[in-house]
Formats: structure tokens, sequence, C-alpha cells
């Protein structure tokens, strides 16, 4: 196993328009290659209670070091009070897929 450069960036979101827009911007401004999009049901404590939701989760491909610019890019377009936005680093991948990450992103 080797050490890469590379990383999976997600957060999760609400609101289909505000995903769709994280996605736009952080691609169009080539900060990823590639973003996934799941629906996911989360449950969680906020405020003292037990929340259930229906949210998307985005998940990123890209380079570690773009992550401080995405996250920027995240917080100023999310709607939450504390998105979540979790760097997992890629530990090791195929080189035509890391080669590609790198073609498409900055």
């Amino acid at each position: 196993m080797k050490t890469t450069n590379y990383c999976i960036i997600t957060t999760t979101i609400d609101d289909e328009n505000i995903a769709d827009q994280i996605t736009a911007t952080l691609l169009q401004n080539h900060l990823v290659a590639c973003v996934q999009s799941y629906s996911i049901q989360s449950k969680y404590h906020w405020n003292g209670t037990l929340e259930t939701s229906q949210e998307i989760l985005l998940q990123m491909k890209t380079k570690a070091s773009l992550f401080e610019e995405i996250k920027i890019q995240i917080e100023a377009l999310h709607s939450y009070d504390v998105p979540e936005i979790i760097m997992t680093p890629i530990l090791d991948a195929n080189e035509d897929y890391l080669n590609w990450i790198d073609k498409e992103t900055r």
C-alpha cells in the first residue's frame, strides 16, 4: 500500500438545489474530478433532540492539496449551521484513476 496525495471529501445536505450548486461550482472550478450523490437517511442529536432527516451525501474525488479551497466553497454555499465536511485520504488506487484526477483538477 502506498500513500497518495488524493482524497475523498464528503458532505451532506438536505436541499437538492444546494447539492447541485455545490457540485457544479466545484466541478466548474476544477476543484474536484468527480462528485457522486446518494440519497440517505441520517439520525443524529441536534439541540438536545434525536433527529431523523433525508439528506444527500456528496462524495467528491480530488487532491488533498485542494481541501482548504473546497471547504471554503462548501461553507459559502451550504445552508447548515454546522456542515459536515470530511476529508478521507485515498491510501492507494490504480494509477490511471489518479492520473485522471490530476488531469481534471488544478
